[in-house]
């Protein structure tokens, strides 16, 4: 049992202060990003606890803000165009971590993803014509 959440890079293992300091940031960033949708820490007695796909997400993040110049609301406009768990290459540990996991359990779930879907390969091809 014990092995299998040390190898389980999906069990939240990292206080917030761990995690900002492996990212050098400061902890009230991490708590920006999560009131901004942009990350769900599980909790446990109050206190938030990353995982490692967490922190990995995370480095991502930092690298789209710092190296490719989006913004925190440009990072939440893209992150509406897919659902999450194909852009994090991951499944979903909570069900409220993107409005498309949210929508899982309505019958017109399907039908929501195809229609997304479509209209995000619709503005694409067109910011790609312009």
């Amino acid at each position: 049992m014990i092995e299998s959440k040390v190898a389980d890079n999906d069990y939240p293992t990292y206080s917030i202060g761990v995690v900002a300091d492996l990212l050098e940031v400061h902890p009230r960033t991490l708590r920006l990003y999560e009131k901004a949708g942009l990350l769900f820490p599980s909790r446990r007695g109050g206190k938030r606890f990353y995982s490692r796909n967490d922190v990995h997400w995370l480095q991502c993040l930092r690298r789209l803000i710092h190296e490719e110049g989006v913004n925190i609301s440009g990072l939440q406009k893209l992150l509406q165009l897919a659902p999450c768990w194909e852009i994090r290459q991951q499944t979903c540990r909570e069900y409220h971590c993107c409005r498309h996991c949210a929508l899982k359990g309505n019958s017109s779930y399907y039908k929501t993803q195809r229609r997304c879907r479509q209209r995000g390969n619709e503005k694409l091809e067109e910011s790609i014509d312009e």
